[in-house]
């Protein structure tokens, strides 16, 4: 089997659910790319040392950006309109399943809409596991990865974490040159950044620093464990195959320590829909974040 018959596979699966709706979609091959041009200000994160080399690989496939092999974590800054901040700012962190990250629709894309609306949104490019360089290798790779999605428990990546966990301790830092109020931080994690996310809250003290979290589609068949409450936005669709493996439990974990919750259970969109319109009501999710927020 091929790249692109194995990533059309993947996208069948739980990558690309609006292609899947397609009969015999034509699926492209992985294009590789160069950092992309419309990025600007990025800040390095000392998780690493500068003098790292640097082995990221850019990849653009089913019209989503990509870049995996990630070696020099950062975080790219999309501040808001001139006259339009509000003070706030919201780290996003991508999926990927630790193979990539998805910096296109999990990422710049929901920063775009962040900084619409006034907040400094800072997306996080984290270290995940290493894949092969080869393209078919890659595609295949993923295909194992995703391909048993809700059947297991997603692979530990600390090295996510600690990026994680790095990025809070630099944008509190970096409050004045954000413009932003160091106490109203907030993470947005999608699928394996949600993932991310709800460890940081466990384990690191840095979680006790923010505000508010949302967590898009997290994988986690098992309860959360006790740590940070920060407010919770939580959004899922019940034809995920992670919400038919979890259910309710990681939600009901969290009620037993907090009720600051708002929680949606969406009739359809599948995995991974992030900023892509689905043609389902979880293609509203955006737009109740931000009221949510609005309101924190």
């Amino acid at each position: 089997m091929r790249f692109t018959q194995i990533l059309a596979l993947a996208a069948s699966l739980c990558i690309a659910p609006a292609y899947a709706q397609e009969a015999g979609p034509s699926f492209p091959p992985l294009v590789a790319q160069e950092l992309p041009a419309f990025i600007g200000e990025t800040i390095p994160l000392p998780t690493v040392p500068a003098d790292t080399q640097d082995t990221e690989q850019w990849n653009r496939v089913f019209n989503q950006m990509w870049v995996r092999n990630v070696s020099r974590p950062a975080l790219y800054v999309v501040r808001p309109p001139v006259g339009r901040s509000n003070g706030r700012a919201v780290i996003v962190v991508p999926g990927g399943g630790y193979s990539f990250v998805s910096f296109g629709s999990e990422g710049i894309d929901v920063a775009n809409r962040l900084a619409a609306n006034g907040y400094t949104a800072l997306v996080l490019k984290y270290r995940h596991n290493s894949t092969p360089r080869d393209a078919d290798e890659f595609a295949a790779e993923v295909l194992a990865s995703f391909g048993s999605l809700g059947s297991g428990t997603l692979v530990e990546q600390p090295m996510a974490m600690d990026d994680l966990a790095s990025s809070i301790d630099v944008v509190r830092a970096m409050a004045d040159d954000l413009n932003i109020d160091p106490d109203s931080l907030g993470v947005i994690g999608f699928s394996a950044g949600a993932h991310t996310t709800i460890r940081l809250l466990e384990e690191r003290s840095q979680a006790e620093l923010l505000d508010h979290v949302a967590l898009i589609y997290p994988p986690l068949p098992e309860p959360v464990g006790s740590g940070a409450r920060p407010d919770l936005f939580y959004a899922i669709s019940v034809d995920d195959p992670l919400f038919q493996q979890s259910g309710l439990a990681p939600l009901q974990s969290w009620l037993a320590e907090s009720n600051r919750v708002e929680f949606h259970l969406f009739s359809g969109g599948g995995h991974g829909f992030g900023m892509r319109p689905q043609g389902t009501t979880s293609d509203g999710w955006i737009e109740q974040y931000l009221n949510w927020l609005e309101l924190q």
